[in-house]
């Protein structure tokens, strides 16, 4: 977990009601110092029914219904957080050793990014695992364990290169605790424009790689796998 003694994030306007008025921006003021409003809130920053915004359709993240611009799609489920100096540098060191070995898997699904100052790498469960087979210091091995409590898919969504469609973002964000006591950061998708339901056209070719990033190109409609080539 980050400290939030040094950078501390800007602080949220409290509302006592999910119903606002719509000159308030404290939403806004939330989203743009990485934060991630209360579910109480309700808004389109906050993680009020993540769950049912997307389904998975043969290990690829797909819109359940219709999603507007700058709502949060998915957040990356049962994340450990790697905040350490050291331990950052020896996950840097061990992905790529993987990374440059054929006969190991890569990291598919690690985010490194930046969270008010501070670099963090987010490891799902499915990085993890690999990890936890690899030659590394037992405080890296401690903190791969702790992960968040947090369920999601958006690890799964689908990377892609194409503008065209292009209609989402990987951010790092953290979510606003009670106590104000502790910053506890997680990877988030964010709709980078309105995203239409799709249920119909099925996928094909996808590619799954994600490297480390902060705001990387990835994308939650078949279509858009459906025109691009295989890897």
């Amino acid at each position: 977990m980050l400290d939030p003694s040094e950078n501390p994030p800007l602080k949220r306007a409290r509302r006592s009601t999910r119903g606002t008025d719509l000159n308030d921006n404290s939403c806004e003021v939330t989203r743009d110092s990485n934060m991630i409003c209360p579910i109480t809130c309700g808004c389109r920053n906050s993680l009020l029914d993540i769950r049912d915004k997307t389904h998975v359709v043969p290990h690829i993240l797909r819109a359940s219904r219709d999603i507007l611009k700058n709502e949060l799609i998915a957040c990356f489920g049962l994340t450990a957080a790697i905040t350490s100096k050291d331990e950052i540098f020896e996950l840097k060191l061990v992905q790529k050793e993987r990374t440059s070995d054929l006969y190991r898997t890569s990291l598919q699904y690690t985010v490194l990014g930046s969270m008010h100052g501070k670099e963090v790498f987010l490891v799902p469960p499915q990085d993890a695992a690999l990890l936890l087979q690899d030659w590394i210091s037992s405080n890296l091995r401690k903190h791969l364990r702790q992960h968040n409590k947090m369920e999601g898919l958006g690890q799964l969504a689908n990377h892609t290169c194409c503008d065209i469609h292009w209609n989402a973002n990987l951010e790092v964000a953290a979510m606003e605790h009670h106590e104000e006591t502790e910053i506890v950061p997680m990877a988030i998708l964010r709709a980078r424009r309105d995203i239409e339901k799709d249920s119909n056209d099925r996928h094909s070719g996808h590619h799954r790689h994600r490297g480390p990033s902060f705001h990387s190109r990835v994308c939650t409609q078949t279509e858009a796998r459906d025109r691009e080539p295989g890897p």
